[in-house]
């Protein structure tokens, strides 16, 4: 996907969001968004959102003076949803069917999403997650694939949201390689948040070598690109993964909730809409 002009006040919006968030006082939160209208003046339309959110995030981080001003928010988003740990566990284990019930999860575990919006009600979503209807719901495909796969290319979102990622590596039964983040940038999981969320306990970590809230295969490691093309099946999780690889013509398996209005318009979708299956690259 390429930057649509309505991404533009989206990125100012992201800008005052996360002021508020890091509760930065009103003079400092104009100033973050007079120089935020200064990157977005050098923003190359052609790329992908999330490859431009990088130089918006690298404007907030310098500003502020730290590599991760969302790391609070990473550590506590995380130890909430592991407090939820052994109710979502239970869920799955006691429902008729473990894999789909974990699906639904993960799925519902993408509202985490300081990036989009931190105006969200995780309980809620688990109140609704097993009764809504998908967008798209390609489950027998995914079963498919999973049946046929020795082993799973798993790339993760955001921190806490990892948390519900680990539930669902635990049903595929498969080794699993989980993707991170190269460095910090929003609320995306790095290294550490993935180890804070146990996720080396149920895969091997791998990082994707950029800091993008995405894939850019430009910026990405060898070692990645290599576990990329190699990989018989692969899960991508939320929607700035989605919005780097929609138009990638091998196989992927997208999970995520429809956040932003460009992205259900290039899916002719209704916002808010919940995704898991594959998209036709032109």
């Amino acid at each position: 996907m390429k930057t649509h002009f309505d991404c533009f006040p989206c990125f100012i919006k992201q800008t005052s969001r996360t002021g508020k968030l890091l509760e930065l006082t009103d003079d400092k939160i104009w100033l973050l968004i007079r120089n935020a209208l200064s990157v977005l003046s050098d923003m190359d339309v052609s790329w992908p959102p999330p490859k431009n959110a990088v130089a918006i995030y690298d404007m907030i981080s310098d500003f502020l003076g730290t590599e991760d001003p969302f790391s609070s928010i990473k550590d506590r988003s995380t130890k909430e949803v592991l407090k939820l740990y052994p109710l979502l566990e239970e869920r799955i284990k006691t429902h008729a069917d473990p894999l789909e019930a974990a699906i639904r999860l993960a799925v519902c575990g993408n509202v985490i999403d300081y990036g989009t919006s931190s105006d969200f009600n995780l309980l809620d979503e688990l109140d609704r997650i097993f009764n809504v209807d998908f967008y798209k719901w390609e489950y027998d495909e995914f079963k498919d694939r999973l049946n046929r796969a020795d082993w799973v290319l798993y790339i993760g979102d955001n921190s806490g949201e990892s948390v519900f990622d680990r539930l669902l590596i635990e049903e595929l039964a498969r080794p699993v390689k989980f993707v991170v983040r190269g460095g910090p940038i929003i609320n995306d999981v790095t290294y550490k948040d993935a180890i804070d969320a146990g996720i080396h306990k149920v895969a091997t970590i791998v990082s994707s070598g950029c800091r993008v809230p995405g894939i850019d295969f430009e910026w990405c490691s060898e070692e990645f690109l290599k576990l990329y093309h190699e990989a018989p099946m692969i899960i991508s999780k939320g929607q700035g993964n989605f919005e780097t690889l929609s138009d990638e013509k091998r196989e992927i398996f997208f999970l995520f909730k429809i956040k932003c209005d460009v992205v259900a318009r290039h899916l002719d979708c209704p916002l808010g809409s919940m995704f898991m299956g594959r998209v036709q690259s032109n």
